[in-house]
């Protein structure tokens, strides 16, 4: 075989391992989001037209490359179990944020003592998004 050839076929097979393992880290946010909260959360319900606004607007906070580029580390950290130092604090960070985005964009906590609940989204990062405030007796 010549050198060429060699060089040839090993950046064909190059190019394809990178397509290969691009598609299988990619996934679409409207799916990968919502099971994620499932593991992380448990039981609930929510309406598909409310999931797509809680993940359509957590996605215009965030950045769209920024929340790809997080769910491929965290699946690749899920499935392979392969993790730095830095990529382990982003996945982790990445975790907290979305489990504290939806606790405070939905009603789950309002509704936390039902076995399965039907969750609604409010709003995203309302200015108190606290669950627990109480607003009587102000004027």
């Amino acid at each position: 075989m010549k050198r060429r050839t060699l060089l040839i076929s090993s950046a064909a097979a190059l190019g394809l391992t990178a397509v290969g393992a691009g598609a299988w880290v990619y996934e679409d946010r409207q799916v990968f989001i919502p099971q994620l909260l499932q593991r992380l959360v448990g039981n609930f319900q929510m309406d598909p037209d409310d999931q797509r606004k809680f993940v359509d607007a957590m996605a215009d906070h965030y950045g769209s490359e920024k929340l790809t580029a997080l769910m491929g580390l965290y699946k690749i950290r899920q499935e392979t179990g392969v993790g730095a130092p830095y990529t382990d604090l982003r996945v982790d960070i990445f975790e907290r944020r979305l489990l504290t985005d939806f606790m405070v964009s939905t009603d789950f906590l309002r509704q936390q003592n039902k076995a399965n609940p039907k969750v609604s989204f409010l709003g995203y990062r309302l200015p108190c998004s606290n669950p627990y405030a109480r607003f009587d007796g102000l004027a």
